[in-house]
């Protein structure tokens, strides 16, 4: 039997996310106190850059990680850094 590699593989996004004097994420115009670093899992493997920072080429208007922001912040600006922003991809082996 041949193994190979899953075809749709899904990846882990993790990043900074930055956090006000209280620990809450930081909102536009807040003074920035710390940092957590995020992992969301199950995001599909071949998400490029513009759909996980939400620029205006993305596919969308709220996609990626600052649509998951938004869901949970209500904004999806300068709550997060977008330079630490690391994805993971862990291949499936299958059998045929």
């Amino acid at each position: 039997m041949a193994k190979d590699f899953a075809t749709n593989p899904t990846c882990s996004m993790k990043f900074d996310v930055m956090l006000n004097r209280d620990g809450y994420v930081a909102q536009p115009g807040e003074t920035v106190a710390g940092k957590k670093t995020v992992t969301f899992s199950g995001i599909k493997s071949d998400v490029t850059i513009d759909e996980t920072i939400n620029t205006e080429n993305s596919e969308a208007l709220h996609n990626g990680i600052a649509g998951l922001m938004w869901l949970f912040t209500g904004s999806d600006e300068g709550n997060f850094d977008e330079l630490s922003i690391k994805k993971t991809t862990t291949e499936v082996v299958e059998e045929d």
